[in-house]
């Protein structure tokens, strides 16, 4: 007998399979038969595919489809064997209690005779393994009042040498809600048992409620009072998934194939005579859809022929005939066992899928499917009949493609734009367990949330929100192949006893795909970085078996918004295994990366933000109604969680202007003064609730928001990545945001509705930033953003500033509070390494030794260990977050170290000669020279990506002039053109000259990709548009500045185009010009030299005069002998008088004066 759990509607999940003889034959049809069996199987209950709504309608949008219609029968269950007794005396104590007992004086509860399982193991019943219950049985059982009846006295208990005794029974059954009621044989042959059936009775009543459902199902089968809305909704879908699973298990067993007629007789009682061809039908368009996308043709189905009958006697004997008794309101009995040639369809009694859920995915090796783009329509059809949507938005196609063809693959969605189906499709397509790592507890719960509402059931999350016995009950069941896929979070990787888990599902399933959404985290360059991410994908790679060619067969799908040059870099290199890096034709992404319906608008607040909220929120109120309707809501994204502009003050704030109106949500809990009792501050913060008060609090927000309870959210960046939520119009910055990626992700929480939909055309979804300019001295805010500026200096200016410092200073504060020295880190994790280290073994560092010997705390302590992993000393580490790491140590040399450094460096400064840089660090030893330059590489990159990634926001804020030019400015910036290509080969190859000046040339393509023509950028003359394609330019390249502080072609190109738009003052640009020609001076042979500078004067031809007069100054700088020659080429004679830079300074003024005037036109 087999046990299946599946259901398209509220009835009775649960149902057998009894004498069907498992054989699985291995064909090209099994991995798709499994991957069908498990979509059937996907939830409970699951929706109906498109045919079958076709023909029984959409029965999950009606209002009553969650009324439970639980099936029950009258009629006495027939026990032929199973009951036992003393058969030498005939007599049968058990039996008589079932058969007589039972129908006469339970009354009104008669009917639970058909519930009840006799002789059911204890291990069966309690639905997990006790070995101290092995071959443990009760006489019954009745699940749906958690009941025991034992009739004791009986001789087959008394003989038994193994039975456990009946205190420790109904000790270890009372401990998990079950009660046992014991009954004597003496009470039996006396009659003096009414106590016994009062207990009994008194028990049924505790659970009248369910049972009613059950009585309520009994009578009507009994009088045929089944409605025929009971009929469509509730019969029928329950049969019809039935009988699909049992036909899915006689095409994997062999017994039927598509090469032959399918015969069928069919006993069946109820009156759901359709329900076979029902299910066959649709069972062919699903199996034919699966075999189209694999095999690219078209699956030939065979004749069919199914008869009812209404007596066994009826059955026939052929043997290409399959004999089938099915019954829905009948439970099985072993009625079967005399009847081996039928196969028998019977209810369970177990009927509450959370107590017993008999779901286990079906795996084999995860299929490659080939998908061509022809596929697409295809794979359409699972697209609306598993999750209800009719077509693909942009960009999921081919990064579902990708992950199908069993590539690993990196997916690159805007905010909003479905990147969750990018996993899901594929991960249901697979005959596979899949896992989903997820960094943000509040988005698994929302995507398994949103799952459930589209009833995929069969899928769970991890996180240590959840109570510690139902974490480990999951993981459990993760183990053993219950969930078609499971949201984890990284940290689980880091924990021995998880990746036995991972290990054991590999060897008794199999694995498709490991997930890693909002895959930006896995970069120390993120701005969402986690160190649980560290080594999470070389673990992954670790514990993946391999293919025939060595590869890992658990793919990796990795999914973001957004992901800045360096970010994508190295994603590309945690997936690339054994490769150099993951190759590009595997990253997809938009080409356009617009979010048309969203509306930008930057507002100076003057330093006042509170006002200029309030002032904003009234106008939203009062022309809008935001709070006065469940149509619209909007999020406060604030930089902190305490203080003045921490989520926590400003949402109680807002509830003062508009009552119950706000809630908050953020990553800690929030933090307030404490006061003595006379009212003094005490000068210490405390905690507004406990841990378990705020994981309480994080969830009932997160679900009121979603609910529409309450319109206005304010959080920290802690909430809405990936949150699902549909009528957002409103996102509020209180204050400048890290990046421009951070604006957009945050941005883009609003106007998730689906664009497709005719009702939504026009809707707008507004985005606004309170932006504070900084007032501190131009000039050492300007310094700041110096690409050379060293950290010490940042943290200066910071300081110089204090609390008058603007939105601008409290980012790069907030950057820097979190940041050591680097002579705290070389110190520490050289202590680290002093005491810990044991060459090429396992070492366990308890966090209390290293507080009471280093004192660190076990973050610290992580801190180092991931750095003497960059340096090659440590292999692995793993934790059990209580109290220790366990570290694998591989042996060092000055050679391993230098190799090291340098493979990690290089990664990001490919020219860059680190062994002599680190044998040029005045330092004792190789070791601490590579530390130190490690330590100094990583602060002074790391913190310049941070800051000039905030630069580039800084500048577009500073210059906001209308919504239209600041979305052309995010296009640009986004965009993936060949330009953007250029920039990227630019990137990772400093030294190509050639392409420095190809990136000045746009390429225009007609539909057919054809070349239109070629624009010359500085040879364009109409001068608007020359300035609006230098200005996409500048835009484009910035996002490279943000990860390159040190590439002379980036800075080159920087330079020029800050030229021509006579920004040339600004931070990027005569600054890295003229850091670029000193790189072309350094490195490039005397003919190249020349080569360039050529081209250098032959762009110069294009710029106006004030410019011209720049760039001479710049090249002179270097090559002071051909001043001459620079003003003879460019007709400039001053150049070479007295008042050279006399005249420089008022051209410079000009220039900044005519800028102006542009900037006005």
């Amino acid at each position: 007998m087999k046990k299946y759990t599946a259901n398209y509607t509220y009835t009775n999940p649960n149902f057998v399979i009894q004498n069907l003889v498992e054989m699985p034959v291995r064909s090209e049809l099994l991995p798709l038969l499994y991957v069908l069996k498990n979509i059937l199987q996907r939830g409970f209950p699951t929706t109906l595919s498109q045919y079958l709504q076709g023909k029984l309608g959409a029965i999950h949008d009606l209002p009553n489809f969650a009324d439970r219609f639980l099936f029950a029968s009258c009629e006495l269950p027939e026990w032929k064997e199973t009951i036992k007794g003393d058969k030498e005396s005939n007599y049968f104590p058990a039996k008589d209690f079932f058969e007589k007992i039972i129908p006469i004086h339970f009354g009104e509860f008669a009917f639970v005779k058909s519930l009840i399982i006799p002789e059911i193991g204890i291990n069966d019943l309690v639905g997990e393994h006790n070995p101290d219950f092995t071959n443990q049985q009760v006489d019954f059982y009745l699940p749906q009042a958690k009941l025991v009846i034992e009739i004791d006295g009986q001789q087959h208990k008394a003989d038994s040498l193994t039975r456990v005794s009946d205190v420790t029974r109904d000790n270890y059954l009372n401990g998990k809600g079950i009660q046992t009621i014991r009954v004597t044989t003496n009470q039996l042959r006396n009659h003096t048992y009414h106590a016994k059936i009062g207990e009994i009775l008194d028990r049924l009543r505790r659970y009248e409620k369910l049972l009613n459902y059950f009585r309520e199902a009994c009578h009507k089968h009994e009088t045929n009072t089944i409605s025929e809305e009971e009929r469509l909704t509730k019969l029928l879908p329950t049969a019809v998934i039935r009988f699909q699973v049992l036909l899915l298990e006689l095409l994997i067993n062999n017994y039927l194939d598509f090469t032959e007629t399918w015969r069928f007789n069919i006993l069946v009682k109820e009156d759901i005579d359709d329900f076979a061809e029902l299910a066959v039908r649709d069972l062919f368009i699903w199996i034919g859809q699966l075999y189209r996308l694999k095999y690219k043709q078209e699956l030939k189905t065979p004749d069919l022929e199914i008869g009812i009958v209404k007596n066994k006697t009826d059955f026939k004997a052929a043997t290409k005939t399959i004999n089938i008794d099915f019954s829905l309101f009948n439970k099985y009995t072993d009625e079967n066992l005399n009847n081996p040639d039928i196969l028998y369809v019977r209810t369970d009694y177990f009927d509450i899928v959370r107590e017993r859920n008999y779901f286990r995915v079906s795996t084999t090796d995860p299929v490659n499917y080939g998908i061509t783009d022809e596929d697409k329509k295809t794979l359409e059809f699972f697209l609306f009949n598993i999750f209800g949507k009719q077509s693909f938005r942009e960009g999921q196609f081919p990064i579902i493609q990708n992950a199908l063809n069993r590539r690993d693959t990196i997916g690159l969605l805007p905010t909003g734009g479905g990147k969750s189906l990018c996993y899901q499709l594929p991960c249901i397509l697979q005959p596979a367990v899949n896992f989903v790592v997820c960094p943000i507890k509040s988005l698994m719960a929302d995507q398994f949330e949103n799952l459930s509402a589209m009833l995929i059931t069969n899928v769970a999350h991890i996180n240590s929100d959840l109570p510690a016995d139902a974490r480990r009950a999951i993981e459990l069941d993760f183990e053993k192949g219950r969930f078609l896929f499971v949201w984890i979070s990284p940290e689980k990787f880091q924990i021995p006893s998880f990746r036995d888990k991972i290990r054991s599902i590999n060897a008794n399933f199999s694995i498709a795909y490991a997930v890693v959404d909002e895959v930006h985290c896995l970069s120390e360059w993120g701005h969402d970085f986690r160190t649980s991410y560290l080594n999470l994908a070389r673990t992954i790679d670790k514990l993946s078996p391999r293919d025939e060619s060595g590869e890992g067969t658990i793919k990796f799908i990795g999914l973001t918004a957004t992901a800045s040059v360096n970010v994508l870099k190295d994603i590309k290199i945690e997936f690339s295994r054994q490769k150099q890096r993951l190759a590009d034709e595997n990253i997809k992404s938009l080409l356009d990366y617009s979010r048309k319906e969203l509306v930008f608008e930057v507002m100076d607040d003057f330093g006042n933000k509170s006002k200029h909220l309030q002032d904003l929120l009234k106008e939203l109120v009062d022309g809008e109604h935001l709070t006065e309707t469940t149509d619209k809501a909007g999020i406060v994204f604030t930089p902190n969680v305490n203080g003045a502009s921490g989520c926590y003050q400003i949402s109680n704030f807002l509830n003062t202007l508009y009552p119950h109106k706000s809630n908050w949500f953020a990553g800690d809990v929030p933090k307030v003064d404490e006061y003595d009792n006379k009212g003094y501050k005490t000068g210490r913060k405390i905690p507004v609730m406990s841990t378990e008060d705020f994981k309480t609090h994080r969830a009932k927000v997160q679900g009121d928001f979603k609910k529409n309870v309450f319109p206005l959210m304010v959080a920290t960046k802690a909430f809405g990545m990936g949150i699902d939520k549909s009528n957002i119009h409103y996102t509020i910055h209180y204050g400048l945001p890290g990046s421009v990626e951070a604006l957009y992700q945050e941005a883009g929480r609003a106007g998730r509705w689906d664009k497709r939909r005719t009702e939504n055309a026009g809707l707008n979804g507004k985005c606004f930033v309170l932006y504070s300019k900084e007032t501190h001295d131009d000039e050492r805010v300007q310094q700041l953003f110096d690409k050379d500026t060293k950290f010490s200096e940042m943290k200066a200016i910071t300081e110089e500033a204090g609390f008058a410092g603007k939105d601008i200073l409290k980012q790069v504060f907030l950057f820097i509070q979190g940041q050591n020295d680097i002579t705290v880190d070389f110190r520490i994790t050289l202590e680290v390494l002093d005491r810990y280290y044991k060459p090429g073994m396992k070492k366990m560092i308890f966090w209390d030794d290293a507080w009471d010997n280093l004192h660190i705390r076990s973050e610290a302590l992580q801190k180092a260990i991931y750095r003497l992993s960059l340096l090659g000393i440590v292999a692995d580490w793993t934790t059990n977050f209580i109290n220790q790491f366990e570290v694998d140590f591989n042996v060092f040399s000055d050679d391993t170290l230098l190799h090291y450094v340098a493979g990690y460096i290089n990664k990001y400064e490919p020219s860059l000669d680190v062994p002599r840089e680190i044998r040029g660090v005045q330092k004792a030893s190789i070791l601490e020279q590579s530390l130190w330059f490690l330590l100094r590489w990583v602060f002074e990159n790391i913190s310049y990506n941070r800051k000039q990634s905030l630069k580039t926001l800084m500048d577009w804020c500073n210059s906001f002039e209308n919504n239209e030019s600041f979305k052309r400015r995010i296009d640009s910036y986004f965009i993936f053109s060949e330009v953007t290509f250029i920039l990227q080969h630019i990137s990772e190859n400093p030294l190509d000259f050639d392409q420095w000046f190809a990136a000045l040339s746009i390429v225009v393509r007609g539909s057919q990709n054809e070349v239109l023509e070629t624009i010359y950028l500085p040879g364009i003359k109409d001068r608007v548009m020359r300035l609006e394609k230098f200005g996409n330019l500048r835009d484009g390249i910035s996002r490279f500045l943000e990860s390159y502080r040190n590439n002379a072609g980036l800075n080159f190109l920087s330079g020029i185009v800050r030229l021509f738009l006579n920004e040339y003052q600004d931070t990027d640009g005569g600054v890295r010009f003229e850091s670029a020609v000193a790189f072309i001076q350094e490195n490039f042979r005397l003919d190249e030299q020349e080569n360039i500078l050529a081209k250098i004067l032959d762009i110069g031809r294009n710029m106006d005069e004030v410019n011209q007069v720049e760039l001479c100054g710049s090249l002179t700088k270097f090559y002071p002998e051909r001043l001459e020659f620079f003003a003879e080429y460019f007709d400039l004679p001053y150049l070479l008088t007295e008042r050279y830079e006399q005249l420089l300074r008022k051209i410079r003024k000009l220039n900044t004066t005519l800028h102006e005037q542009l900037a006005e036109i």
